[in-house]
């Protein structure tokens, strides 16, 4: 196993859960946060470990990336393009992504225990000439903690929403409205 970059798309453990989860979206396209985290924690391969090991890269956190993926409309690159690959599972079938607020909170937790732990386990690493974080460029250290806190920041905006379950996915009304906005730029006041 091994990554590549900060995130969990740049990892095997990431590709690993966003595989798991290509192969199991659902085939009427409404895909379900609590149904993909149960799936996660149960495979084998993709169970999250216990976040006081501090791993870098988790399903969890690749789960999160695509949730947030999701809920800014850059599918880009989650779909392959080759013609061998035809016949599997595109997210761009996906016309519903619910989150509700357990799962959500899960994950948030999850995240943050993790960021915990790794910071602890960075700490002591320092102390005794180690790498923090295993990382072999600091700036990875200090840029995969600012990811994961906005990873974080993202959950907690979720779980701002008084909605027992959120809509990852825009509607077109939305979508239009954030092209409107972006197309008049910042406004001044």
């Amino acid at each position: 196993m091994g990554c590549w970059g900060i995130r969990a798309f740049e990892s095997d453990e990431g590709l690993d859960a966003v595989g798991t989860i290509r192969q199991n979206l659902p085939a009427d396209g409404k895909l379900e946060l609590k149904t993909m985290l149960a799936l996660l924690q149960s495979d084998e391969w993709c169970s999250p470990p216990d976040p006081a090991e501090g791993h870098s890269h988790t399903s969890p956190m690749a789960l999160a990336e695509l949730m947030v993926k999701f809920m800014d409309q850059n599918l880009e690159r989650l779909d392959y393009d080759d013609p061998q690959l035809a016949q599997e599972n595109k997210f761009a079938s996906i016309t519903s992504f619910t989150a509700d607020r357990e799962s959500i909170q899960w994950i948030k937790k999850y995240l943050s225990a993790t960021l915990r732990h790794s910071c602890i386990i960075a700490e002591f690493q320092a102390k005794e000439g180690q790498s923090r974080g295993g990382w072999f460029d600091e700036k990875d250290w200090f840029g995969w903690q600012t990811h994961m806190e906005q990873l974080i920041g993202r959950m907690d905006q979720l779980l701002c929403s008084s909605e027992p379950v959120i809509q990852l996915i825009r509607t077109a009304e939305q979508r239009m409205e954030v092209q409107a906005a972006r197309a008049n730029g910042p406004q001044m006041g």
